[in-house]
């Protein structure tokens, strides 16, 4: 179908393709009014500690860094982890079952920001559950780490960058949501009427 014959069509069919934009726009406010979550955010350092304090070079200072690399997908990996959710969810009092931990799953978010570097945001319906769950798998996290090292390598080790994790609003614009829901009604529209005039045939 050329341009011209398509222009046609869609002034043919302009009610088909206004309800389709208002349905979008519309879809894009109810969007926009769904609560806006709180973000939780804050990183962590992974390091292994050497005895040996000199600047130079040593195999020993190489291996240490090594350690902490490997190291650094094994507690990205902690993070994410189902253990890791039930002691955090336990800590707050929340039932700990299949609902709430895969309710929380989604909430949670994992990022190696660098080698030895790793970032964890946490979603909340307000500011207190957010900052609250970030801290419950901080502290969890740390513990459970230090628990295994007393019988592995105890060198190694976590820090948090901050004591407290940055929590935000999440950012919301009703201009954005509603040209995106315009936006995808005029496609929607324009690509029903064109299936439509194409089964016609």
């Amino acid at each position: 179908m050329e341009l011209k014959d398509l222009i046609k069509k869609l002034k043919k069919e302009i009610r088909s393709l206004v309800m389709f934009v208002l349905v979008g726009t519309g879809l894009g406010l109810v969007l926009y009014n769904i609560p806006a979550k709180y973000i939780s955010t804050g990183s962590f350092y992974i390091q292994r500690t050497t005895e040996n304090s000199s600047n130079y070079f040593t195999y020993e200072g190489y291996y240490g860094q090594q350690t902490a690399l490997s190291y650094t997908n094994t507690v990205a990996a902690l993070l994410e982890s189902v253990d890791l959710r039930t002691l955090a969810l336990a800590k707050l009092n929340v039932p700990v079952n299949e609902v709430t931990l895969r309710k929380y799953q989604r909430f949670i978010s994992v990022n190696k920001d660098g080698p030895q570097l790793i970032s964890l945001t946490v979603k909340g319906n307000t500011h207190e559950e957010s900052k609250g769950l970030w801290e419950s798998l901080s502290s969890s996290l740390i513990d459970t780490t230090v628990d295994i090292n007393k019988s592995g390598d105890a060198n190694l080790s976590i820090s948090k960058i901050t004591d407290e994790p940055v929590v935000k609003k999440e950012y919301k614009s009703i201009w954005i949501n509603l040209s995106a829901g315009f936006g995808l009604g005029l496609i929607a529209g324009i690509l029903f009427i064109s299936f439509k005039e194409y089964f016609k045939k």
